[in-house]
């Protein structure tokens, strides 16, 4: 089964498509209001006399948005307002439909000279005031009207609006329309252009087409080539590129779907329709002869030994037999693979000396084309020597949890490999490979890249997979923050190890791992990738502190024991929520009597080492049952994130009302279920979570709502 990718790119038509909608109210208009829910019954009447009523600009709000006009005293004294205006509209027989643009907290019903035109979360009975369901502002949302030549007329027109609140305690409201009317587009969209035009080509597998105007209804379907649809598409308003899979060799079709979607954005829209169910005739041909596109190890390379090659072809070839090539003018013992390759060449060892790879003449290396091209590649020569030592390169440096540092040409931070060429000559890396699993040896192959004597060189482990010299370098992999190995190998097969991490320890976020002054692996405070390593080692990161119970719920006091497998270890903890550090908490001596709900912080220190994370427990002693009886999520931070200058709960200053990442809390999130069944503790962000209404209000300790908290935690 074939899969289908696609790239959709939205579509955004400013104005409804540029000329075909004539504004009649704009947003932000001045309106005549009234409060409250006593009007009189012809309120919405097209000849209603309103001119009493107080003048004023949209949005008509509190709690929420921005300018307009703040109604201070709706809360807790009315949920509606009623609002009245006049518009002109000039030849109403232009228009196909109207679109109404609202931005409503909660609910709203809108009158056109009398009729009723549209609303939402209107109430359910027509003595109710409230809203019948909650909706947030912040945004204009369109509501079609149709037919408006039934209620429209030419000249001046009225508009009635009312507005809904859930309730008389909400936390906010807000009401505001435009008015667009829809012209009429009764010309269907055609097709103006396509290219490539029809011809003879080598590759074939993309075409772009232009409309006369923007189209919609593009998913990839609508065009066929031999009879397949696309499996990418990009494009917006009038032009679109269509990418298939590779044409095979010969005709190629592209043809319409005769179920396609393709229309305008006229309302209602116009569908197109092509003129032939064909659109165009290709022909694809292969004139172009095989190349080998990579050779390992590389040609002229020397080696300490040479029992095996590796080709990869830049197109499909027919076969690779040992006859087809020569081992200083010997057929090697067997050849293996496929297609563009890997193909591996197995000779004898050859463990000095020159070596020569040549090809027959008589070979039958040849593409797959309908009339096969012959492979034209000439050959190439090695050097083994026992004694040759391929460059002292070391992997000095890596960083294998960056979040905040070094940065790759996308701008984004990621995990990266330092080496250093330790010696006195340059080292040409091309073929050498890197890897981080062990049977894997060539996992990632180096283009021909130098590194001087002295010199450093970064590859980025983001597995992104970038080879071409003289730009970054990106492996195929990722580095492990648990634990793992890295290794670097020379480029003969079988291929030597050259340098290894065996086995490197956990490691935290933007803290490297690499060599000391005296060659030892150490953690390094500060990177400094390309550069030497910098001072501020530690040898090792500790280990957090096991507990003798599980985190939960318990209904009898216990002593709770702690203790670390780190040799020469303290352990401090904290009872008061706050983080164990060196000089904060409490040196663990004893078991630890638990005889009412407790959170214990610990964390394991050393000397000479990284102290270990802090391990969070809460235990849950003597609640009722009415609280015991549920699952229960514990989150433990510190009374300084909470309350105080950086408080996010504190309101003196006013810090509820403050956003972003620069208002959230290191926290820790745990789940314990009345069962004792596996629950989770996680690390986690802590914001405040609501509108600004409600943040600009909150108050310790004061009545509900005021006094009632809402969170989000971010991963």
């Amino acid at each position: 089964m074939r899969l289908r990718f696609f790239l959709l790119m939205s579509v955004v038509l400013i104005g409804q498509a540029l000329g075909q909608a004539e504004v009649l109210l704009k947003r932000g208009s001045d309106w005549r209001y009234l409060k409250g829910s006593q009007t009189p019954d012809d309120w919405r009447a097209a000849d209603f006399d309103y001119s009493a009523w107080p003048s004023a600009a949209a949005p008509f709000r509190y709690g929420d948005g921005q300018g307009g006009t703040v109604l201070a005293d709706m809360p807790r004294r009315y949920s509606t307002v009623y609002l009245r205006r006049t518009f002109e509209a000039r030849n109403v027989s232009r228009y196909s439909v109207l679109d109404l643009l609202v931005n409503f907290d909660d609910g709203f019903l809108v009158w056109i000279n009398g009729k009723l035109v549209t609303g939402a979360n209107p109430p359910r009975s027509a003595a109710s005031p409230l809203a019948s369901g909650t909706h947030e502002s912040g945004q204009f949302e369109p509501f079609e009207i149709s037919d408006p030549g039934s209620f429209l007329k030419n000249g001046i027109n009225t508009i009635a609006v009312q507005g809904f609140n859930l309730s008389l305690t909400s936390s906010d409201f807000l009401i505001d329309v435009e008015l667009v009317g829809i012209l009429k587009d009764a010309e269907p969209p055609s097709l103006v252009d396509f290219s490539p035009k029809p011809g003879q080509f080598d590759r074939f597998n993309r075409v772009t087409l232009r409309f006369n105007e923007p189209v919609r209804g593009i998913d990839g379907s609508e065009l066929r080539l031999n009879g397949e649809p696309a499996i990418a598409i990009d494009g917006e308003t009038d032009e679109w590129t269509f990418q298939f899979e590779d044409a095979d060799y010969g005709e190629a079709v592209l043809t319409w779907n005769p179920d396609h979607g393709i229309e305008d954005f006229g309302r209602p829209a116009n569908p197109f329709t092509p003129r032939t169910s064909g659109l165009a005739r290709y022909r694809v041909v292969d004139d172009v002869p095989p190349t080998l596109s990579e050779i390992l190890p590389p040609p002229g390379a020397t080696v300490r030994e040479l029992k095996r090659l590796r080709l990869f072809f830049d197109e499909p070839i027919n076969d690779l037999r040992a006859k087809d090539i020569r081992i200083n003018g010997e057929a090697p013992k067997s050849v293996t693979g496929f297609s563009t390759g890997p193909w591996e060449v197995e000779f004898s060892k050859i463990k000095s000396g020159k070596v020569s790879i040549a090809w027959p003449s008589g070979h039958g290396v040849t593409d797959r084309a309908a009339k096969p091209n012959a492979f034209a590649g000439s050959g190439w020569s090695y050097t083994v020597n026992p004694d040759h030592w391929p460059g002292s390169v070391v992997i000095n440096e890596f960083v294998a949890t960056n979040q905040t540092g070094l940065r790759d040409e996308d701008g984004q931070a990621v995990d990266w490999i330092e080496l250093q060429n330790t010696g006195r000559n340059v080292v040409n890396l091309g073929g050498w490979s890197l890897t981080d699993e062990k049977g894997r040896a060539g996992q990632w192959v180096f283009p021909a890249v130098e590194l001087g004597a002295g010199e450093f060189m970064v590859v980025f482990a983001s597995g992104k997979n970038r080879r071409v010299a003289g730009e970054p370098l990106h492996t195929n992999f990722k580095l492990s923050s648990a634990g793992g190995y890295v290794g670097l190998f020379s480029p003969e097969l079988p291929r030597k190890s050259v340098d290894k991490v065996s086995g490197y320890p956990e490691q935290r976020r933007n803290i490297s791992f690499g060599l000391s002054t005296t060659d030892e692996p150490v953690y390094f405070i500060r990177p400094t990738p390309g550069a030497e390593n910098g001072a501020g080692s530690f040898k090792n990161i500790l280990r957090r502190p096991k507990f003798s119970r599980k985190r939960g719920l318990f209904t009898e006091a216990f002593e709770l024991e702690l203790s670390s497998r780190e040799d020469g270890a303290v352990i401090r903890y904290t009872t008061d929520h706050s983080l164990p550090t060196q000089e904060n908490g409490t040196l663990y001596r004893s078991p630890i009597p638990i005889s009412k709900s407790t959170v214990i912080r610990a964390a394991a220190f050393r000397r000479g080492s990284w102290p270990s994370r802090t391990a969070t427990h809460s235990f849950v002693l003597g609640d009722s049952e009415a609280v015991t009886s549920l699952p229960m999520i514990s989150l433990v931070t510190e009374r300084k994130n909470l309350w105080g200058d950086t408080g996010i709960l504190e309101i003196e200053p006013r810090n509820t009302n403050k956003r972003g990442i620069a208002w959230e809390r290191q926290t820790s999130a745990e789940l314990f279920f009345p069962d004792g069944a596996d629950g989770f503790q996680i690390e986690s962000g802590l914001r405040l979570q609501g509108g600004d209404y409600i943040r600009s209000r909150h108050t310790p300790h004061g009545p509900v709502p005021w006094s009632k908290y809402s969170f989000r935690l971010y991963f």
